[in-house]
C-alpha cells in the first residue's frame, strides 16, 4: 500500500476528551478527515431490541475492525469513502453513509484503536488520552442523557456492568502502545499544543 496521507491515532477511556481534542486539532491544521471507532460497531440488527441491548459495546469483539482496516487504507491511499452511521437509540446501523475525504492528516479516534495491531501498524503517532475516572463518569452521563437520550439509571448501569470494567481490562494497559500520554482533564489548549508539536516534528522528519 502506498501511503499519500498520515494517520494519528487518539485512544483513551470513555469521555476522556478525545472528540474535544480532535475538533481543536482540525481547527488548528484547517483540513483534517476524522474517523471514529464507534462507527464501526458489528451489525446487530438480526437481534431483537431487547438483545441489542444486553451486548458488551465496550468489549474488543463488538467492532467490525476488517471493515475499518479497509476504510483507513482507503483514506491514506487517497480515497473517499462511505463510513457506518451507528444510531446509540436503536443500537443499529443506519442506512445511510457518512462521506468522508482523504486529507493529508486523518485522525482515528476510539477507546480501543491501540488494542488492534492492524490499525496501530498504520499509525504514524499514537496519542492516549488520560482522564480521571470521575471525570469521565459525569461527562459520559451528561453526554448519554442529553445527545443520545439515556436515562441517568440506565447510563450508571452500564458504566458499572461494562464501561468500567472493560476499561481496567482492556483500555487502560493501551497506555504501553502509545507513543505519547496527554491529560484529558487539564487545560485542554495546553494538551493540543503538546500535540501539534509532535505531529509536526514528525512531519518534518518525514520531509
Amino acid at each position: 500500500m502506498i501511503m499519500k496521507n498520515q494517520l494519528v491515532g487518539l485512544c483513551g477511556g470513555t469521555a476522556a476528551g478525545k472528540t474535544t481534542i480532535v475538533s481543536k486539532l482540525i481547527e488548528h491544521y484547517g483540513s483534517a478527515s476524522t474517523i471514529q471507532l464507534d462507527s464501526y460497531y458489528k451489525d446487530f440488527s438480526s437481534l431483537s431490541f431487547d438483545n441489542r441491548k444486553k451486548v458488551n459495546f465496550d468489549h474488543p469483539d463488538s467492532f467490525n475492525t476488517k471493515m475499518l482496516k479497509k476504510h483507513l487504507s482507503l483514506l491514506l491511499e487517497g480515497n473517499k469513502i462511505e463510513s457506518p452511521i451507528y444510531n446509540y437509540k436503536t443500537h443499529c446501523r443506519e442506512n445511510i453513509f457518512n462521506i468522508i475525504y482523504p486529507n493529508k492528516l486523518i485522525f482515528l479516534e476510539g477507546t480501543l484503536i491501540f488494542f488492534y495491531s492492524e490499525l496501530t501498524k498504520l499509525m504514524m503517532l499514537k496519542i492516549f488520552i488520560e482522564t480521571p475516572e470521575d471525570i469521565r463518569f459525569k461527562r459520559r452521563l451528561k453526554r448519554d442523557v442529553k445527545k443520545r437520550g439515556r436515562l441517568p439509571i440506565e447510563v450508571r448501569k452500564q458504566y458499572n456492568e461494562s464501561v468500567k470494567p472493560m476499561h481496567m481490562q482492556y483500555i487502560e494497559p493501551l497506555k504501553s502502545v502509545a507513543d505519547i500520554i496527554i491529560s484529558g482533564s487539564s487545560e485542554i489548549n495546553t494538551s493540543v499544543e503538546k500535540i501539534i508539536k509532535k505531529i509536526d516534528s514528525i512531519k518534518i522528519k518525514k520531509l
